[in-house]
């Protein structure tokens, strides 16, 4: 079994790059090569409340980088056009927002009449197409949850710019007194705004394993925005890695605490719990996470991993089969289901999920070492052998099919 997997993340409102998995060839890794994109933002200040002025500038280059975000989709579309089931909108957006590497986000202001100002910030952007090629060869369940977390990020987005356009109209007929009061919460829309920024900075370092500056992003979103959920999480995500769970799992409870239908804190914090060899506790996570967002492919993957390591494979395979119905071209969780089926002794059943794996993604050695296995138990030695050696000749230093190997060899 592969190790298990904390909820990826995408950026929409800083230059991040993530991995996701997509187990298909790289046929265009030769012809790769690197497009310029321009696009241009605005934001629009003046004859309303009192607005902060670099808050305003960054407001433009949000506007803009989404526009270059929709250009850059262009370039995923193409490349993924024919080789992979259809990518939704979204997936498409979260792609295009990861590859987009921003050279300049230059702000200019313009005055259009009486206290009105508008803010233009013109991007220029570089898109290799090898980073499109990239991600589209890794598995598909991570490019889902990441595309379901980029979708919440621009949500969040514009529910803050929505309740600032709010506020504006109610200002047109305010009195004195109501005026200072929008006053006051235009002040916090964009203490909001400017927490989602470093949240989405922290999200970025955290793709980079940048951990400890993540924190410092996050902890700066916390005190803008107490209340916005979505910072806690990323830092348990990031103490997580740093292999301070107990920390993890504070920040998690602290995000749930916040938004208890939060599903992504759940499957994390059951990582948590796991890392902390605290079964029970992890799987009651999982099942949480799964009540609440049932169709998270990862989230069946990751306890179906608890129940393996427990020994109890009919479970795990239960689990894992739940993950394939949401993600069927998930190559790993077909190598796993043939883990685990190797375990029961159903070595033919093992067969056809390692067959399964290797259809989906061929350079994928362990379902070869599975398989191997298998054809060991069934006494077919020449086949084990076979198996064996592909999976060494994909990768050389995989000691558990040398050793397979020795030993079907000898039995020949």
């Amino acid at each position: 079994m592969r190790t298990i997997q904390q909820l990826p993340f995408a950026v929409l409102g800083a230059g991040a790059a993530f991995t996701v998995l997509w187990g298909v060839a790289d046929p265009m890794a030769a012809y790769a090569e690197v497009k310029v994109v321009e696009a241009d933002g605005y934001y629009i200040m003046g004859d309303g409340p009192e607005e902060n002025q670099a808050v305003a500038e960054e407001r433009a280059r949000v506007d803009a980088r989404r526009a270059a975000i929709e250009q850059a989709g262009i370039c995923v579309e193409s490349l993924s056009d024919g080789k992979m089931s259809k990518l939704t909108k979204d997936e498409i957006r979260t792609i295009s927002a990861n590859v987009l590497e921003v050279q300049e986000a230059e702000v200019t202001s313009e005055a259009l009449g009486g206290t009105t100002i508008q803010y233009h910030c013109h991007i220029k952007a570089r898109v290799d197409t090898s980073n499109i090629t990239q991600q589209l060869q890794q598995d598909r369940w991570q490019l889902e949850d990441a595309a379901r977390q980029n979708k919440e990020l621009e949500e969040q987005f514009a529910k803050v710019h929505a309740e600032l356009e709010e506020m504006k109209e109610r200002y047109k007929t305010a009195t004195e007194a109501e005026k200072q009061e929008i006053n006051r919460e235009v002040k916090r829309n964009e203490d909001e705004f400017t927490a989602v920024q470093w949240d989405s900075k922290g999200r970025e370092l955290n793709n980079k394993k940048d951990y400890h500056g993540a924190i410092e992003c996050l902890q700066k979103s916390i005190e803008l925005a107490p209340k916005y959920a979505a910072p806690w999480s990323d830092m348990g995500y990031a103490y997580n890695d740093l292999g301070n769970y107990d920390k993890a799992i504070e920040c998690y409870q602290k995000a749930i605490e916040l938004d208890p239908k939060d599903a992504t804190s759940w499957n994390n914090m059951g990582i948590a719990y796991k890392n902390l060899s605290n079964d029970d506790k992890a799987i009651e996570c999982y099942r949480k996470s799964i009540e609440l967002a049932p169709k998270i492919a990862i989230t069946w993957y990751n306890m179906g991993y608890v129940y393996d390591d427990l020994g109890n494979y009919d479970k795990a395979i239960e689990c894992l089969q739940k993950s394939i119905e949401i993600a069927p071209k998930d190559a790993t969780a077909w190598n796993d289901m043939g883990f685990s089926y190797n375990k029961l002794g159903n070595y033919d059943k093992a067969i056809e999920c390692c067959q399964k794996a290797i259809e989906l993604d061929p350079k994928f050695a362990n379902p070869w070492k599975h398989m191997g296995t298998s054809y060991y138990q069934l006494g077919n030695y020449e086949k084990a052998v076979e198996c064996f050696r592909k999976a060494i000749r994909l990768d050389p230093d995989y000691e558990g099919a040398k050793e397979g190997l020795a030993l079907a060899q000898a039995k020949l």
